[in-house]
């Protein structure tokens, strides 16, 4: 069976990609990534937060069932 070949082909340029890399260009800048990048240390730290209190609560719990008082 023979291959086909097309007579006619355009080879893929950087001009073809600069639609792509101006769209990418224009939506990530220095604001973004401070933005991003303060969300997932502000998100950390409420976790953080979170599994101490967590862990506090548990304790106060535990202490309170085992010496039958709430000491806080």
């Amino acid at each position: 069976m023979p291959i086909e070949v097309l007579a006619e082909y355009t080879p893929v340029t950087a001009n073809d990609w600069s639609a792509v890399t101006t769209a990418i260009s224009e939506q990530i800048s220095v604001a973004t990534v401070a933005g991003v990048i303060a969300s997932c240390v502000t998100a950390c730290i409420a976790l953080v937060f979170f599994w101490w209190g967590v862990r506090k609560v548990v304790r106060m719990i535990m202490s309170a069932f085992k010496r039958g008082k709430l000491k806080i």
